[in-house]
């Protein structure tokens, strides 16, 4: 196990009272109860970015494939292309070269 910290939690009585009596039954102390607890969400937390990811890069799958059936994909170096008509331009417009 990792080095524990000491932390301070603030509970309604009624949920210390149930939280006191499942450790009870669970031979475990209210402290263990409390890491698994802790454990569990951020373990659910992650899971849900996770998903929430995968989700966002279904639907960018979903939009790309439609605008490539639409429009057709552009198999040259769009960069180079971009900078190169930049150049032409410029130098018809100024009489640069």
């Amino acid at each position: 196990m990792s080095e524990l910290i000491r932390v301070q939690v603030m509970l309604d009585k009624s949920d210390q009272v149930e939280l006191h009596e499942i450790a009870q039954e669970q031979g475990k102390s209210v402290s263990e109860i409390l890491r698994e607890l802790v454990r569990r969400y951020l373990q659910e937390q992650r899971r849900a970015e996770s998903e929430q990811f995968r989700r966002t890069l279904a639907k960018l799958r979903e939009i790309r494939e439609r605008t490539a059936a639409q429009y057709g994909v552009y198999e040259g170096d769009i960069l180079r292309d971009v900078r190169e008509e930049y150049e032409r331009e410029r130098e018809e417009k100024w009489g640069l070269s």
